[in-house]
C-alpha cells in the first residue's frame, strides 16, 4: 500500500461551538475528576506517531504490560483524514476497559502522554486524538466530540467571577501544531 506522508491535517471549516465552550483550563485533564474515561473508546493512532511508538517500544511494553503488535486491533489503514496519509485502532483491555496503551496496575494516565511528560520523548507520541480531546475531527472539519464524558474537565464550571477561555483557545498549541487550518 503507498501512503502519502501529510505533516498536517486539512481543515475547512471550525465550527463555532470551539470558541464558545468551556476549555480544559488550570492543568487541564490532569487535575480533572475523570477517571481517564475518554480512554475506554481506545484511539487512532496516525502513521508519524506509529513510527515513534514503535521506535520508543522497550519502553512503552513495560508499562502496559504486552507487546506493541498486541495494542493494535487493525491493521494500518489509508485515510488522508489522518497525519502520515494512515491509521491503526488500539485494542481496548477487557480486564479495565482502557485504552491498550493505558499505564497498567491501577496506575491512572496513558503511557505515551507519560514518555512524554516524565522521560522527553517527542510529544508526537502522543496520538492526535488524545492531544486535543475533547476537539476532533472529520473530512475538513473541526468540531466538538460528543457526547462528552460526563466527567470531562471542559464541563466544570470555572470559579465564580473568572471567565474560562474556549476550548479552541485553551487547545491552540495542540490545534496549531497538528491541523492545518485554512476557514473559508
Amino acid at each position: 500500500m503507498k501512503i502519502e506522508r501529510i505533516k498536517k491535517i486539512a481543515i475547512k471549516k471550525v465550527d463555532p461551538e470551539l470558541k464558545s465552550h468551556n476549555g480544559l483550563f488550570g492543568e487541564g485533564c490532569t487535575g480533572s475528576r475523570c477517571s481517564d474515561e475518554c480512554c475506554q473508546w481506545g484511539c487512532d493512532v496516525d502513521l508519524a506517531t506509529l513510527d515513534l511508538i514503535m521506535k520508543h517500544r522497550d519502553l512503552i511494553e513495560p508499562l502496559v504490560g504486552r507487546k506493541i503488535e498486541k495494542c493494535f486491533k487493525t491493521e494500518l489503514v489509508k485515510d488522508d483524514d489522518y497525519i502520515g496519509g494512515a491509521f491503526r485502532e488500539t485494542v481496548v483491555r477487557k480486564a479495565d476497559k482502557r485504552c491498550a496503551f493505558h499505564l497498567t496496575g491501577g496506575a491512572r494516565g496513558c503511557s505515551l502522554f507519560f514518555l512524554w511528560a516524565a522521560k522527553g520523548v517527542s510529544k508526537r507520541i502522543v496520538p492526535t486524538i488524545c492531544r486535543v480531546y475533547p476537539i476532533t475531527w472529520h473530512r475538513g472539519r473541526l468540531f466538538l466530540d460528543s457526547p462528552i464524558i460526563e466527567a470531562c474537565k471542559c464541563l466544570d464550571r470555572p470559579p465564580a467571577g473568572k471567565k474560562t477561555p474556549s476550548l479552541l483557545q485553551t487547545q491552540r498549541k495542540e490545534v496549531r501544531a497538528l491541523f492545518d487550518i485554512k476557514e473559508k
